[in-house]
């Protein structure tokens, strides 16, 4: 009980940093527009913090995968799964980009409503798959020109009018969803809690910072500020990380990351089609939400 205590406290306080962090965001943003070229420096830190920052939370699959088995061999033939299933995802992209991108976009549905609000301790299905669409297409809801473009990039084709429709519309109905639930839940809860120190009313401020921030930024900037602030950083209080144990963790997982992205550029992609950095987190991805199965199956 003192450690779930622990941890939510961790995160209410990384909640109240985080809205910090947002305001920071936008007015630096506000001066940088007098800047000439300035989105193409923040894409660039934006894709920094995603290969490192965003990445370091599936880091601790390695820790996972050490710490959740005993024997040796077991943990090689674990290695070696994990390991082909990023191959897999990788190729996969590879040979079929939509494929590869409709899969990335409905497991993160999935990942981001489950890992961001687990601290809650929801019972009700719905409030996560409404976070996880909001955080996977909220960047659609006023930049879809500059998403469209990032989808092309991606796979070579241009997302049918209809389809972009239908996912604005969710995106729209999950968004009043979570406000509606969380809103609800402040004006039903009888805990004796100052606003600040409440996680459902920060959680409304969380939300409406990346609403907003969705608005004034460049989506890849939006989508560093959320993976790597909200999410990565959430998923490595969930996990209890410790910088001396878990430090070694990271560096082994996001290291290649970093040297695959510097050895490619310039051969492969540029600052122009940075948004090639998702097929990379599309092939770890599979790998790190897959990882729960396969330590079940390999202690059978």
């Amino acid at each position: 009980m003192a450690l779930l205590k622990n941890m939510l406290n961790k995160v209410i306080i990384h909640q109240q940093i985080f809205i910090i962090f947002s305001l920071f965001i936008l007015i630096i943003n506000f001066f940088s527009n007098i800047i000439n070229s300035y989105t193409n420096y923040l894409i660039w830190i934006a894709l920094f913090f995603v290969s490192t920052l965003g990445v370091s939370h599936g880091a601790l699959d390695g820790k996972l995968i050490w710490r959740g088995i005993n024997k040796n061999f077991q943990r090689i033939i674990l290695f070696t799964l994990y390991l082909i299933l990023v191959l897999l995802g990788w190729s996969l992209w590879v040979s079929y980009p939509s494929i590869g991108l409709s899969v990335l976009l409905i497991m993160s549905i999935f990942h981001f409503g489950n890992s961001d609000l687990k601290f809650l301790k929801l019972s009700d299905i719905n409030i996560r798959l409404s976070w996880g669409f909001g955080m996977t297409f909220m960047p659609i809801l006023f930049k879809r020109e500059v998403v469209d473009s990032i989808f092309y990039n991606l796979i070579g084709i241009n997302i049918p009018d209809f389809l972009m429709v239908i996912i604005y519309c969710i995106l729209i109905l999950s968004i009043i969803r979570i406000y509606f639930s969380l809103i609800n839940n402040v004006i039903n809860s009888k805990a004796n809690v100052v606003w600040f120190r409440d996680k459902n009313v920060l959680l409304i401020l969380e939300l409406t910072s990346l609403v907003i921030l969705s608005c004034f930024t460049h989506p890849f900037i939006w989508f560093a500020i959320y993976f790597c602030g909200l999410h990565g950083i959430r998923s490595l209080i969930d996990s209890n990380f410790n910088w001396k144990i878990d430090l070694k963790w990271l560096s082994l997982f996001t290291l290649p990351v970093l040297v695959f992205i510097g050895f490619t550029y310039g051969r492969y992609w540029n600052v122009n089609s940075y948004s090639l950095i998702f097929p990379v987190l599309g092939s770890l991805t599979i790998a790190h939400m897959s990882l729960p199965s396969l330590l079940k199956f390999i202690k059978r």
